[in-house]
């Protein structure tokens, strides 16, 4: 499946209005979500009830510096409480050395910071002295960091509130896997620069409960995916739920929760500013796409992306009513922030993220040790 796209909102303190509340602060609480598109004609649109301002000083989770107003923990479906007694210890811990990728990502042009991807650095007569940044043919933006396809987008939000970062986020990309084989090869050639960690659960159960091998384990352990081993983590689920032979869904909710609980749990270094793109195996962003989300701040959070339905590739969609190809809208990046502090780790609840912020009332709000605002 092929993707379009779209954003939510962020928030260094997270609100969300209760039932009685709701009429009166609508218009206040809701920053609108947007939708970037892809080649294939993805736009950003608007959805969610949060706002993120990233003005946090980033470092290491902890969690226990968070403070819960009364009511919210009926908006938590994960029933244990993250302390230092339950904290898992690290499987994979990120390190990223900022200094060497802004350098290789930005470029000071008379005294600009330009976004190399997007710059075009020829020496030639078409830029004139002094004029700071001169994009390539598409992409846009002081900085030249913008993609044509967000560019042209009708984004609720001002292209002007986009802010180049200093230093990245980084991207964890958690999906189930089974015997996607090509796609996960394509994957990791499209996402392998921009992604800094793959989140890959695999169960020894197929999707109608019957036991399999490992196959993903065993290539990874032979060195197929050499290039790539580095940063990807596999998560083992021994388990299939008695009740999902007849419901299917029960295992689809398992294997994303599992992620988070026995995966995005146990990753040592994230900042609550990282992003995690939840997908499915056959669910591809752009690269381009996550490399924009990366290296700027100033749109919402969650991102929603629409993709597009494809057989035996990309080129080969599926048609819909009136001669437009069939798509589907499925929200997939939030920040760490969000992941711990709102779903709590139950990344299933990410799929349904505006239905579950207007029914559930919370108030969270996040200080480092010293009780200065941090998230």
């Amino acid at each position: 499946m092929r993707h379009v796209i779209r954003p939510g909102t962020t928030s260094i303190i997270i609100r969300h209005v209760g039932q009685r509340g709701r009429g009166r602060h609508h218009r206040k609480r809701v920053v609108f979500a947007t939708l970037l598109t892809i080649a294939v004609g993805v736009q950003l649109v608007t959805v969610g009830r949060y706002t993120i301002s990233l003005m946090f000083t980033p470092g290491n989770i902890e969690p226990e510096t968070v403070s819960f107003a009364d009511g919210y923990s009926t908006a938590l479906s994960y029933a244990d409480s993250i302390t230092h007694d339950d904290r898992m210890d690290p499987i994979f811990s990120l390190t990223t050395d900022d200094a060497s990728a802004a350098e290789r990502a930005l470029r000071i042009v008379a005294n600009r910071t330009c976004f190399v991807e997007g710059l075009d650095d020829r020496n030639d007569s078409r830029a004139p002295a002094g004029s700071g940044c001169l994009c390539k043919d598409d992409w846009y933006g002081a900085a030249c960091s913008v993609p044509g396809f967000i560019n042209r987008s009708p984004t609720p939000w001002s292209k002007d509130s986009l802010r180049l970062r200093s230093h990245p986020r980084r991207i964890v990309n958690a999906f189930p896997f089974s015997i996607e084989f090509d796609m996960v090869e394509l994957r990791f050639a499209e996402l392998a620069e921009v992604v800094d960690v793959f989140l890959i659960l695999e169960s020894n159960y197929t999707a109608y409960g019957d036991p399999k091998p490992l196959h993903f384990l065993d290539r990874l352990r032979n060195g197929t995916y050499a290039s790539v081993a580095a940063k990807v983590v596999h998560v083992f689920l021994d388990y299939f739920p008695a009740g999902a032979r007849r419901n299917g869904w029960l295992a689809d909710a398992l294997h994303r929760n599992h992620l988070g609980t026995h995966g995005l749990r146990r990753l040592g270094g994230l900042r609550l500013d990282d992003l995690l793109v939840l997908t499915d195996a056959d669910e591809l962003p752009r690269r381009q796409l996550l490399s924009f989300l990366k290296w700027h701040d100033g749109y919402s959070e969650p991102v929603a992306i629409t993709y597009q339905w494809s057989v035996y590739g990309f080129f080969w969609g599926i048609p819909a009513p009136k001669g437009v190809m069939k798509t589907q809208e499925i929200q997939s990046i939030i920040t760490i922030a969000m992941a711990v502090y709102v779903f709590r780790y139950q990344l299933y609840s990410i799929r349904t993220a505006h239905h579950f912020i207007y029914k559930h009332p919370f108030d969270v709000e996040v200080r480092n040790s010293t009780g200065t605002e941090c998230l």
